[in-house]
């Protein structure tokens, strides 16, 4: 089968590899649509450490081509998204509810529920091989096209999980630092669970006008105005939950600030070097902030609920597919998407 294998730093190509074979508990799906993540960009920069060989990708859906034994309540033919973290169900982890801590056996294992593109072969292939199939496949209603759930395999999951793991109150204001993808789904995601008020910062035009499109209340340009003191203004003293979905040490400071006092900031960001807590901001350790971070939460159930989210019509991410290229095209889809051009917001892939 034709697949994008990593090779190493600015070196990935799509190459022939072979096919997978489900094994006990296991499924290939034929791959009929999938995206390119910015974690994806992150691994091909050689920012984000992964074996050369290894296929990239972990937003898939597609059609089930093999079962492997032990797999139940499915066949072949069967329309499925699969999450991009894949819990086994029954480790130590995954049983105290830890499912994106997931363990792969006994224990807990840091990062262990994501596997595709890190730790297996990803879903920028023609054939995806899913572990623990059962915890793993969830059916896609017929109404549902695969480009109204593909998003939710991923960026849809982890930014409303930001909402979320900050324990957004109905009536509570929301700052959300980055309007990129995950961003945008934690502004939806703090919508959809009761905020008065949704405040996203950005400083791209293009991101900020899609921001605007998709529904934010008050959007913020951090070039042109003092972003802390103009949510400070417009929530009375601080943001009852602050997220940050960058990734970057500016923006973390700017969510410490932006709280009121026992506020809570949610992080989504993946970081890199040291990220330092300027104790001014923190209250000086007395302030009563909450600090939570959040890995994209997986597994079939969690599909099934964002599908039902789509399907009675509560959210549509479909506008951020904003480009679709075949997988043969995927050099050209990277550059697009690495470079922002375009007002680029999600790439889409068809294999």
């Amino acid at each position: 089968m034709r697949a994008n294998v990593f090779c190493g730093k600015d070196d990935f190509s799509i190459r022939e590899v072979p096919m997978p074979k489900a094994g006990p508990n296991e499924a290939v799906i034929k791959i009929t649509l999938t995206t390119i993540c910015g974690t994806d960009l992150h691994i091909v920069r050689g920012e984000y450490p992964v074996r050369p060989g290894l296929v990239i990708g972990h937003e898939p859906v597609g059609v089930i081509v093999d079962l492997g034994p032990g797999v139940r309540g499915h066949r072949i033919g069967d329309r499925v998204l699969v999450g991009a973290i894949t819990p086994c169900g029954q480790c130590r982890g995954c049983l105290s509810g830890d499912l994106s801590q997931c363990g792969h056996g006994e224990g807990y294992e840091a990062l262990g529920g994501w596997r595709f593109g890190n730790t297996i072969n990803g879903s920028q292939a023609e054939y995806l091989l899913v572990p623990d199939a059962n915890a793993n496949l969830a059916t896609i209603p017929d109404e549902l096209t695969d480009e109204q759930v593909v998003l939710l395999a991923d960026i849809a999951s982890t930014g409303f999980s930001g909402a979320e793991s900050g324990k957004v109150r109905i009536g509570d204001t929301v700052v959300v630092f980055a309007q990129g993808p995950i961003g945008l789904c934690s502004s939806i995601g703090a919508k959809l669970m009761g905020a008065s008020l949704v405040i996203g910062v950005d400083g791209d035009d293009s991101r900020l006008a899609f921001a605007k499109k998709m529904g934010v209340d008050v959007v913020l340009d951090y070039r042109s105005q003092d972003v802390v003191q103009e949510i400070k203004r417009l929530t009375g003293g601080g943001a009852d939950v602050a997220i940050e979905a960058l990734g970057t040490q500016e923006t973390w400071e700017n969510c410490l600030r932006s709280l009121r006092p026992g506020g809570t900031l949610s992080s989504l960001g993946v970081y890199s070097g040291k990220l330092n807590i300027p104790y001014e901001y923190f209250g000086a350790g007395l302030a009563d902030y909450k600090v939570v971070t959040t890995l994209c939460p997986g597994g079939k159930e969690r599909m099934r609920r964002l599908m039902e989210m789509v399907r009675t019509k509560r959210v549509d991410l479909t506008p951020l597919l904003t480009h679709t290229f075949a997988l043969d095209d995927i050099q050209e889809a990277y550059a697009l998407f690495g470079d922002r051009r375009e007002g680029v917001m999600k790439v889409a892939i068809r294999p």
